[in-house]
């Protein structure tokens, strides 16, 4: 009897394992199908580009204004309806990209787009961590890696197809992501149905009034994770928002390094560091690996506004790629762990992205102005080390072998 138990509980595993890869490989290699996208399209369509900026602000606002509602929804209703109406949200999107072709629905479709992925963020992670909680199954570190380098994969793919199709009809990669997408609660509900599992949502209780409610979303602040995810987020997201941003005019235009190597170095260093992540992660004690991935990223940026040979400088950037491949992991890890026994998992997880989400818009904003006063966008290698060094500030939060 005990050895059917065990061989029932390595059977759920590797259904957990199947379904948080399937599902993060099917979403993402059709959403970064229109990664590279969007811009391009406005442009063809007559866009001027003092208006694109402004059409891609409304895909912040809808971020921002879908995360919190999400949280909600995902522990309300269930954490797969969220997550199949993330990718109907999305593909009403990009209906309305080919069929309206102006300034107003362009705007449109980046706030739905926006709010889709506000839907989307979080919300797997919540319903596999769910299913590791009711099997007993401690949250699985090398799991989280694994993700992550699955994610980069299907990203380099769908941004190589996205890149392909476009070349033939500047309409060709957004059918292919509608499709895509709109197929994806099929795929959702067909392959939870093989394994005979369910959707889940936060465990039931008696209605709460608004007062309660308020002070339930208020007691996130005062949890030790919730302040360990909110500092890892932000301090990454907003220590990466110049080299993500920026990466193709510096080492492209400035530096005239051909544009497709770029990107395919860069997209294989975060592959490399999520699977450097993977193999390590098991031997490094948490505390340790987030002060030597902290440290050698200051460092990095730090040497990177020094340096002015352009070999040197490429090779530096594709370091801090491999190291943002590492951190992903360990941020998708730490994730994991911080929510296994939470209640409200969507919740808490769309609060710290909300919160992120704000202190980036801050973070771009003086970034801009400090940009402004220097003259030169150099500068910003020195802001981004001072950005990643908030992620110090989780060292005394850890706790040994907690993570």
């Amino acid at each position: 009897m005990e050895g059917r138990s065990k061989m029932k509980k390595i059977g759920i595993e590797k259904q957990i394992v199947l379904i948080f890869l399937l599902f993060t490989a099917f979403f993402t290699l059709f959403r970064s199908s229109m990664s590279g996208i969007f811009s391009l399209f406005y442009a063809n369509n007559g866009i001027p580009d003092s208006s694109i900026s402004s059409i891609k602000s409304f895909q912040s606002i809808g971020i921002l204004i879908g995360l919190l509602p999400s949280g909600y929804l995902s522990d309300k209703v269930g954490r797969l309806k969220v997550l199949n109406l993330s990718a109907l949200i999305i593909s009403i999107s990009f209906i309305l990209l080919i069929l309206f072709r102006n300034v107003i629905s362009f705007s449109l479709a980046e706030f739905l787009y926006g709010i889709g992925l506000a839907f989307n963020s979080g919300t797997l992670l919540s319903y596999i961590t769910e299913v590791q909680e009711q099997h007993k199954i401690q949250p699985d570190t090398q799991l989280m890696g694994r993700q992550v380098i699955v994610l980069n994969l299907a990203t380099l793919i769908g941004g190589n197809i996205g890149t392909y199709l476009f070349g033939i009809t500047n309409t060709a990669p957004i059918w292919f992501a509608l499709i895509g997408l709109g197929l994806y609660p099929v795929f959702v509900i067909s392959v939870i149905k093989y394994f005979s599992l369910t959707d889940n949502k936060a465990k039931h209780e008696s209605t709460k009034t608004i007062m309660q409610k308020c002070r339930n979303f208020l007691s996130f602040f005062s949890k030790r994770n919730f302040w360990i995810l909110l500092l890892l987020n932000a301090g990454y997201d907003c220590g990466t928002q110049f080299i993500l941003n920026y990466w193709s005019i510096i080492y492209v235009d400035k530096l005239h390094f051909n544009l497709s190597l770029v990107y395919t170095l860069f997209m294989c260093s975060l592959l490399l560091g999520s699977a450097i992540f993977d193999k390590i992660v098991g031997f490094l004690d948490t505390k340790l690996l987030v002060i030597l991935n902290t440290c050698l990223m200051i460092s990095l940026f730090i040497l990177s506004s020094c340096i002015s040979n352009r070999y040197i400088l490429l090779s530096l950037f594709l370091l801090i790629e491999l190291l943002m491949g590492m951190m992903s992991g360990q941020i998708s890890a730490t994730s994991n762990t911080s929510i296994y026994g939470e209640k409200n998992k969507s919740m808490m997880l769309s609060v710290v992205s909300f919160v992120a989400e704000i202190l980036v818009s801050i973070s771009l904003f003086v970034s801009d102005l400090i940009i402004k006063s220097a003259g030169n966008i150099i500068v910003m290698y020195i802001v981004s080390a001072f950005y990643f060094a908030i992620i110090l500030f989780t060292v005394p939060l850890i706790r040994k072998k907690e993570y």
